[in-house]
């Protein structure tokens, strides 16, 4: 699976320290001022940036909230119409409303001038997930209007430089590896279930500090090797430990 894309489908549990950015991100979210404002989410790569951005944009008050929604992962090389597209298509389906006739072959102005008219006097959010440069910001804002109604852009992205570069109203949440404390915790969560109930066997302790130090304290990369351990036999899990 992509990795971008498999932070989507980790479970919320597997996310140590989940509750903390949650609450911070919708606060930022519903309250403050009515001018367009963007979030960014930033920190390197298995940090949990989408996981934790995806539970805030799919919770009821999020949705109670904000008028319309849309989540776009950016590609590297993304076009100016691809983008346009995918936020349109993105708000029509979080509000139901029936798809515009001929999207698929309207020009760059064509879409603009919909998307534009689509969200006069809403409230809406739009996600950027993973975004690499600011280009594909400058690219899709002229056709966002800026009506006070309390909208909100977030970024997840790798690059504080990104963060930096946007013009409008901003909050930066940066994310930093698991302590040590919370990596070992997340990692005997994922690997000892069942009858160890995600306890370390002491006989294994030293090796589960050694894989956790090559996890570098990054959420998603602790889910995926405890997530294998778990299938092992914990003989054959600590062979590396024998004389």
């Amino acid at each position: 699976m992509i990795p971008g894309l498999a932070s989507l489908y980790i479970d919320e549990a597997d996310v140590v320290g989940i509750e903390s950015p949650r609450s911070t991100l919708l606060e930022w979210l519903v309250q403050g001022e009515q001018k367009l404002t963007s979030i960014s989410v930033v920190g390197m790569g298995g940090l949990g940036k989408t996981t934790i951005v995806k539970k805030v944009y799919d919770s009821q008050t999020v949705k109670r909230c904000f008028d319309c929604h849309s989540w776009i992962t950016v590609s590297k090389s993304f076009t100016l119409v691809d983008l346009l597209r995918a936020l349109l298509v993105g708000f029509m389906e979080t509000t139901k409303d029936p798809a515009y006739m001929g999207i698929e072959s309207m020009r760059e102005s064509q879409l603009i001038d919909v998307l534009k008219n689509y969200l006069q006097q809403k409230r809406y959010v739009i996600v950027f997930d993973d975004i690499w440069s600011i280009t594909a910001w400058e690219a899709v804002r002229y056709a966002l209007p800026e009506c006070n109604c309390g909208s909100r852009i977030i970024f997840t992205t790798r690059l504080i430089e990104v963060t930096t570069s946007v013009e409008t109203t901003s909050h930066v949440y940066q994310l930093k590896p698991l302590q040590e404390k919370e990596a070992l915790n997340l990692f005997c969560m994922k690997t000892f279930r069942g009858k160890d109930k995600g306890v370390c066997p002491h006989e294994l302790e030293s090796l589960s500090y050694s894989i956790l130090k090559k996890c570098g304290g990054l959420p998603l990369a602790i889910v995926a090797i405890g997530g294998l351990l778990s299938k092992k036999n914990k003989n054959v899990f600590g062979m590396e430990e024998s004389p």
